[in-house]
C-alpha cells in the first residue's frame, strides 16, 4: 500500500517544529518512529496535509536523572529507554514493558516512548484498509455519528493500547507540552480524555517533549501483566501495572491500573483505598480482581479479536495477578 500525499517537514530544532505546529495545526501530525502512524497513513485512516518530523530535534531525545525525577524526552527510542542504567535500576516494570512492545527490530529501534504512550487508539472496526471499512461505513473517527462497536455511543470506544501506559500512570509520570506559548506540565492522570476520537488532552498547537517520573520515596514492588494472542507483536488485549511500596509489615501505598479495555486507561482507585495501609494478605488479590470485573464490566465493547465477555474476566485475572506479585503474596 502507498502512502498518501502529504507536505513532508524534518526540523533541526524545537522551535522551529513549534512554529510549523502553531501554523498547521490540526492538519499536520508529529512523526517519531512512525510505526504506528505510517500503518495508518497507508490505511488511509489518517489523511494529513502535512507530517513533522522531530527525528532530527537533539534535544527530543535522551535521559537525565535529577534528585527527584527521571526526565525521558519524548523522542527516544524504546530501546534506549530500556537499556538506560537509571531505568534499570528505578523502574524495571518500565523494562518489562518496553520488552513486550512489537518486534525488537522495528517498535524498540524505531519507536519512541512518546509514541506509544500516545498510540492512535484501535478498534477492529477502524484499524482495518480502506477497501474493507467502505463495507462497513463510517463512524466518530472517520467522519460520521456513530460507532460501529457500540450503537447509539455518543463517542469513539476504540481501545488504548499502548503497553507503557498503565506502568507510567502506575509510577505517577506527568508529560510536558510545549506550544510556542510556553509549556505545562500534566499528571498523566489529566492526560487522556476517555474519547477514543480525540483521546488526549494536547491542544494543536503542543508538542509532548518529555515524560518525567518521580523517584520513589521507598523501595517499590512491583508487577505488570499483559494478555495477548503472542507474548510480543501483538497489541495487548488487556494489560495491569501495580507499584506498591511495602513497610514494616503493610502496604504503605499501592497504585493499580489496568489499560486496553477502552478509550483510556483505568485506575483502580476503589482497590488503592482499601488496600492501603494494611498488612498484606492474600484476599486484596481478589477484591482487586473483583474491582477490576467491575470497572472494565463498564467500558469493554465488542472490537477487539477476543469477545467483550473473556477481556472483561480477563482485566479481573489481570489485576489479581499483578496485585497478587506487587504484594509478594
Amino acid at each position: 500500500m502507498r502512502l498518501p500525499q502529504f507536505e513532508y517537514f524534518a526540523p533541526v530544532s524545537l522551535e522551529d517544529a513549534l512554529k510549523l505546529k502553531d501554523q498547521m495545526r490540526t492538519s499536520a501530525w508529529i512523526l517519531a518512529g512512525g510505526t504506528d502512524l505510517v500503518v495508518n497513513l497507508k490505511h488511509r485512516l489518517l489523511a494529513p496535509a502535512a507530517l513533522i518530523s522531530i527525528r532530527n530535534i537533539r534535544n527530543l531525545t535522551g535521559i537525565d536523572l535529577t534528585p527527584d525525577t527521571l526526565v525521558i524526552r519524548a523522542g527516544t527510542a524504546l530501546a534506549q529507554v530500556a537499556s538506560h542504567p537509571a531505568v534499570k535500576e528505578h523502574f524495571p516494570i518500565l523494562v518489562k514493558a518496553i520488552n513486550s512492545i512489537g518486534a525488537m527490530a522495528i517498535q524498540h529501534f524505531r519507536g519512541t516512548i512518546g509514541g506509544n504512550l500516545c498510540l492512535t487508539p484501535r478498534c477492529l472496526f477502524y484499524n482495518q484498509s480502506l477497501f474493507w471499512r467502505k463495507g462497513k461505513g463510517s463512524c466518530h473517527r472517520t467522519g460520521a455519528k456513530d460507532c460501529l462497536a457500540l450503537k447509539g455511543s455518543e463517542s469513539c470506544q476504540s481501545i488504548c493500547s499502548g503497553d507503557t501506559v498503565p506502568v507510567l500512570l502506575a509510577l505517577s509520570a506527568s508529560v510536558r507540552l510545549v506550544g510556542l506559548g510556553g509549556s505545562r506540565v500534566v499528571p498523566l492522570t489529566e492526560f487522556f480524555s476517555g474519547l477514543g476520537e480525540s483521546p488526549y488532552h494536547i491542544l494543536p498547537e503542543e508538542i509532548l517533549t518529555e515524560i518525567r517520573i518521580p523517584l520513589p520515596w521507598a523501595p517499590i514492588s512491583w508487577s505488570y501483566q499483559r494478555l495477548g494472542m503472542r507474548s510480543a507483536v501483538d497489541f495487548p488485549l488487556v494489560n495491569a501495572a501495580a507499584v506498591a511500596v511495602l513497610d514494616k509489615g503493610k502496604v504503605e501505598h499501592l497504585r493499580l491500573v489496568i489499560s486496553a479495555v477502552g478509550p483510556a486507561p483505568v485506575i483502580l482507585r476503589e482497590a488503592e483505598k482499601e488496600i492501603k495501609g494494611a498488612q498484606p494478605e492474600p484476599r486484596m488479590a481478589d477484591r482487586a480482581a473483583e474491582i477490576a470485573l467491575r470497572a472494565a464490566g463498564g467500558v469493554v465493547v465488542e472490537n477487539a479479536i477476543q469477545s467483550r465477555d473473556y477481556r472483561v474476566k480477563m482485566a479481573g485475572v489481570m489485576a489479581r495477578r499483578a496485585v497478587k506479585e506487587a504484594l509478594r503474596l
